[in-house]
């Protein structure tokens, strides 16, 4: 059964991945996509340690966060940079993006409990 709920949260995931394409151009579509993941991620995290619901951690953190975040497009958007020696838009671009999506994913779980307290 946990299959199922991580082809259903991949395949809205991969569907607002691809939205992002066709709204932004490359990098800021990968960008939005790992960051909103992450948010994702840790919302699901969040919510699957308080509440008993055995389909969100599948559902929602592998299936959706994973399907809508896409690192090995920004790994492949990286390499491009170090190919055309773009040293310093590699630079920002990896550090934000990591930076922000490790507080968004770790605000996520904070933000779970609140929700799920109704605080």
């Amino acid at each position: 059964m946990n299959l199922l709920f991580v082809l259903i949260g991949g395949f809205f995931g991969g569907a607002a991945r691809y939205g992002f394409t066709r709204l932004l151009p490359s990098p800021y579509c990968t960008f939005a996509s790992n960051i909103l993941g992450s948010l994702v991620f840790g919302l699901a995290v969040g919510f699957a340690q308080l509440a008993d619901a055995p389909f969100a951690h599948p559902l929602f953190a592998l299936g959706l966060a994973g399907g809508l975040s896409t690192w090995s497009t920004m790994a492949k958007e990286l390499g491009e940079m170090v190919k055309q020696r773009h040293w310093w838009p590699l630079c920002k671009y990896l550090f934000w993006t990591i930076g922000i999506g490790v507080v968004l994913a770790w605000r996520g779980v904070m933000w779970a409990g609140l929700i799920y307290h109704g605080i």
